[in-house]
């Protein structure tokens, strides 16, 4: 009778500790889907291009850029024109590689504006980690008419582009009329190859085409930088 008596115990604890262990089990695995939701909702997330991998955007903070007038040649992955940025405090104009989303750039106008900025990991080396929004225009100048800037162009054959008599075209993008005179040391320029100091007025109308003034400065790529800059 003690035998069975024992036996009987023995299974009793055994179911007990079975139950017990099951709903422990069942605890954790709860607790742990919990904490996976809470982490996907800690960075909200971001499709790339390709739609194949997930970019993780996390806070970021208000930023206050000061706009230059005119673009200016960048080069990353490839050959652009970027925005010349003051950062608040700063004196020094830095290029600018990202895009703003919601913002309109026009030649000829200098801007004051607010912009919010988030951190983001693609995951890509060469991919920006930094996501712009603009969030106020404060000031929007439109200079003078035949206000002038200086432009560097590097390579000038294969960035500057005649499309019609006397009419050329920046990167594909910007187009700008010459005098006969700035017209021939301009085109002298492209054929040997070399990189150029070139100076532009604005035209009335942003659309319209720039005047090229003069080609201040023109030598071949390797010694470029001691002669012109």
């Amino acid at each position: 009778m003690i035998n069975i008596k024992l036996q009987t115990s023995l299974i009793l604890l055994a179911l007990i500790s079975l139950s017990a262990c099951s709903s422990n089990s069942g605890s954790s695995n709860e607790s742990q889907q919990a904490i996976v939701f809470e982490e996907s909702q800690s960075a909200s997330t971001a499709p790339l291009a390709d739609e194949s991998q997930p970019v993780a955007v996390t806070d970021g903070a208000i930023e206050y850029l000061h706009i230059k007038h005119h673009l200016v040649e960048c080069e990353g992955t490839y050959v652009r024109h970027c925005l010349l940025a003051q950062k608040e405090g700063s004196e020094e104009w830095t290029k600018f590689y990202d895009q703003i989303e919601g913002f309109e750039y026009q030649w000829g106008t200098d801007y004051e504006i607010l912009v919010q900025v988030l951190n983001i990991d693609s995951g890509l080396a060469d991919a920006s980690q930094h996501q712009y929004s603009l969030l106020e225009v404060i000031t929007e100048t439109a200079l003078e008419v035949n206000a002038a800037f200086n432009y560097t162009s590097r390579n000038s054959h294969d960035r500057i582009v005649e499309i019609a008599p006397g009419q050329f075209s920046l990167l594909g993008n910007k187009a700008f009329t010459c005098t006969e005179e700035s017209c021939d040391a301009l085109r002298s320029a492209i054929d040997q190859n070399q990189s150029t100091v070139l100076a532009f007025q604005h035209s009335t109308n942003s659309a319209d085409p720039l005047l090229l003034e003069a080609v201040l400065c023109s030598d071949a790529a390797q010694s470029f930088a001691a002669a012109c800059l």
